[in-house]
């Protein structure tokens, strides 16, 4: 399948499933061997059946679309409306497609929280994909970030990935727009003893001038999953969207999938 293809497959099933509640969409798109490795939904295709069943006002409001062909991965960003009575979740979904079918599904979600000092929100901001720009140097870009910036905690080099200016869109809720507020914000949080600790780098989708980093690690001790979209422009990242939040154990996840990891491997 070429990217139009993967592209439409996804989108097709994630509409027909999450906002028309159309479950018939489960045998015609997804594989009878679909992994779920969300820490919200059971494993299998019953699991997506159940989930849907509980949520009857449920909808899916897709902000981005990202299609990763080298990986036959699709990435969405956006939220979910009545998904919890009382919560708006919003965030990430990752799905591997294989063979013509969805076969694999992560995703990083958290509630929603007001606008940040700058006035920028979870989700709002571009959202046109750039396939003019060469996907896989802003991969690398982008796997260069996570190493130094965020494994390696050198929050200093930020300014080297950066615009010279030093001016970066931030749609963390706690944090301004500016390298330098990101910096401090960091800094503190580490000289506190509750530093953002990356330890795996499981996967990114890029698709031109987006990619999204999906990892695993902790904060304060605290198992967490790390999902980070970063955009970029000239040869800088740019403008970052993120969803950071506490996971469980593998083991007592509703599956036996873990949460990470990929049955490709």
């Amino acid at each position: 399948m070429d990217m139009t293809d993967i592209r439409e497959l996804v989108v097709t099933a994630d509409r027909e499933l999450f906002t028309e509640h159309d479950v018939t969409t489960l045998d015609r798109n997804f594989s009878p061997d679909y992994v779920e490795h969300s820490p919200l939904v059971a494993n299998g295709l019953q699991g997506l059946r159940d989930l849907v069943a509980g949520a009857p006002n449920m909808r899916h409001d897709v902000a981005r679309v990202l299609v990763d062909e080298a990986n036959g991965l699709v990435a969405f960003h956006g939220s979910y409306p009545g998904l919890d009575p009382d919560e708006l979740y919003v965030g990430f979904d990752i799905y591997r497609v294989a063979d013509g079918k969805i076969i694999e599904h992560w995703d990083g979600l958290v509630t929603e929280t007001p606008p940040n000092e700058s006035g920028h929100t979870q989700l709002d901001g571009p959202t046109e994909v750039d396939r003019s720009v060469d996907t896989e140097t802003n991969r690398a870009l982008v796997k260069e970030v996570w190493d130094t910036f965020l494994h390696s905690q050198d929050y200093q080099s930020m300014t080297n990935f950066a615009r010279p200016d030093g001016t970066f869109t931030q749609h963390s809720g706690d944090i301004a727009d500016g390298v330098t507020n990101m910096i401090e914000f960091l800094e503190k949080l580490k000289q506190d003893d509750g530093a953002l600790t990356y330890d795996t780098l499981h996967r990114t989708v890029a698709d031109g001038n987006f990619v999204l980093t999906h990892s695993e690690g902790s904060i304060g001790g605290e198992r967490h999953s790390f999902c980070e979209l970063w955009r970029i422009e000239e040869g800088h990242v740019v403008e970052l969207w993120d969803a950071i939040a506490p996971i469980l154990p593998d083991d007592e996840l509703a599956h036996r999938h873990g949460a990470f990891t990929s049955t490709e491997l």
